[in-house]
């Protein structure tokens, strides 16, 4: 695992991480190299500075975050936190929010794309595509991910069953759309999530993640 500090942040980015963003960006269905390593350094910046989102949000309410790139993305751990629910929903919308930031600024850079190289161009083409794209999926109400903490802050913890359905039916709606769509990946991570919180509700007790 590699391991380096960010922002006084400490991170640890996990093998898995690596192979998972090479095969999301077409590695394993014979995309060019160059397009495939493009995508792994722009998958890295993004889930970096959204994770970086809920650290400095979470840090300003006490907690001591640090940072996790994993297979599926990253989560930021938070211990020491205790958040009033308005809280809770401000660090898991700050990721969200800094994501959006990156992809406003990737789309600001559009007009002066004929100035830069080809390979900047796709960069840059790539930044604003996965902020958007996973931006949006990332607010969908399916617990763990950020709209689902945000959507179960909301609802209170006497409806965590409400939250629960919720999250199993979203989840099992969009992994049929992703295996309509042929998005292998996708389809496995929302089955999982679905399954997840079939079994059980994410989240509850020990360490706040994001």
């Amino acid at each position: 695992m590699w391991k380096f500090q960010c922002m006084g942040f400490p991170v640890g980015v996990h093998w898995w991480f690596w192979l998972t963003m090479f095969l999301l960006g077409g590695g394993a269905s014979g995309a060019p190299g160059q397009i495939s390593v493009l995508f792994v350094l722009a998958a890295f910046l993004s889930v970096m500075v959204h994770e970086l989102g809920h650290a400095l949000a979470g840090k300003k309410f006490g907690a001591y975050p640090s940072i996790y790139l994993h297979g599926f993305g990253g989560v930021t751990t938070l211990p020491g936190a205790y958040f009033s629910r308005n809280q809770s929903m401000w660090v898991s919308f700050a990721g969200p929010l800094a994501s959006m930031g990156l992809a406003l600024a990737s789309w600001m850079v559009f007009p002066a794309m004929e100035s830069i190289s080809q390979m900047s161009q796709i960069f840059v083409a790539l930044l604003f595509q996965i902020n958007v794209f996973w931006t949006i999926l990332n607010l969908l109400p399916i617990q763990p991910l950020d709209g689902g903490q945000i959507f179960r802050d909301f609802m209170g913890p006497h409806r965590r069953d409400v939250v629960r359905w919720v999250s199993v039916i979203i989840a099992s709606l969009v992994a049929f759309w992703a295996l309509r769509a042929g998005q292998l990946f996708l389809c496995m991570m929302m089955a999982y999530m679905a399954f997840m919180n079939y079994q059980h509700t994410p989240g509850e007790g020990g360490v706040v993640t994001r």
